[in-house]
């Protein structure tokens, strides 16, 4: 598979348009390979990741967190540059899929929800809001360059064609279309979609803590730090993966009865309780079992390409 069908497929999961304004996702280190047989995926781009990505003769490496957050010249003789050395010397691709991912709510993110059977899942901090347009076109001339376009066709007959398009789509659409054709847009009030970070739903049924403390134990170990008041029973459940206890006011707010999270910090901790039961199950289980489903599931999607997916586990420090 060539890099740039590999990273629009991974980018079609996690859309760089959805990533934080001071993170640093897509591509962090360049290569000439232009096949692509071997993908691993991590949640770290740490120095033993890259090696054992190395071990497995990767050719691309997907990381959840970027390599850094401030672009800097490899000057001194640290991990980072262990890290440039060891993917330059290899010709190994490396991609970060951060706050890009985190942001999709359809995508891997949310596992812990499915895995409870959340109902009603809802988005705890929106970020972005997106409507469709309506292309209508009437010139068969027209209608020919884009007749191989991923788009929903929504209607065709021998007079005009329509497509439904999100805006990611609309841009490349219109750029297709060309400068010299002429169709009707109609921007769209519905259907909407959102994004953004952090989940809340409800349990199909209330359960006590210890009901609840069980099936969290499987998914998520035992909490670093529980913080607030036990409730009686436990219907609604947030959740922010990482560092997200700063969402967890806006999580209470929304009537959790518990939430999720990682990172918790003194002031973070104070702020919410008295608001809800919080649990601090660290940075590193729900973001490393994120990105162990998502290879699974890019297992399944690549494979018929040729593509082998091997996922690299990672180390919690705390553990």
């Amino acid at each position: 598979m060539h890099p740039s069908t590999l990273i629009n497929h991974i980018e079609s999961a996690a859309p760089l348009h959805l990533a934080a304004p001071w993170d640093k996702c897509g591509v962090q280190v360049a290569s000439a390979a232009s096949e692509i047989r071997t993908l691993c995926m991590a949640l770290d781009p740490s120095v033993e990741t890259v090696r054992r990505a190395v071990d497995q003769k990767a050719d691309f490496l997907l990381c959840h967190h970027p390599l850094t957050l401030s672009p800097k010249l490899p000057s001194r003789l640290d991990d980072f540059h262990r890290v440039l050395s060891l993917s330059l010397g290899h010709g190994m691709w490396m991609y970060s899929a951060h706050t890009s991912l985190d942001a999709n709510p359809e995508g891997p993110v949310n596992w812990l929800g499915r895995a409870l059977e959340l109902q009603d899942m809802r988005i705890l901090e929106v970020t972005r809001r997106e409507t469709p347009t309506l292309f209508r076109l009437h010139d068969p001339g027209i209608r020919n360059r884009v007749q191989n376009f991923a788009g929903a066709i929504t209607h065709q007959d021998a007079t005009v064609a329509e497509y439904l398009l999100w805006p990611d789509d609309a841009a490349a659409f219109r750029s297709k279309l060309g400068a010299d054709a002429s169709w009707q847009e109609l921007a769209l009030a519905a259907p909407g979609r959102e994004y953004g970070f952090g989940c809340i739903g409800n349990l199909a049924q209330p359960l006590n803590w210890p009901e609840l403390s069980a099936r969290l134990s499987t998914l998520v170990g035992t909490p670093q730090r529980l913080v607030g008041p036990m409730p009686d029973a436990i219907k609604t459940v947030a959740y922010c993966p990482g560092s997200g206890a700063d969402l967890g006011p806006a999580a209470f707010a929304r009537g959790a009865d518990i939430y999720l999270t990682g990172d918790l910090k003194y002031h973070q901790a104070q702020a919410v309780q008295d608001l809800g039961l919080t649990l601090d199950v660290g940075h590193f289980c729900l973001e490393e079992t994120m990105m162990r489903i998502w290879s699974e599931s890019l297992t399944q999607e690549l494979s018929p390409a040729g593509v082998r997916v091997v996922f690299l586990p990672g180390r919690d420090p705390f553990a």
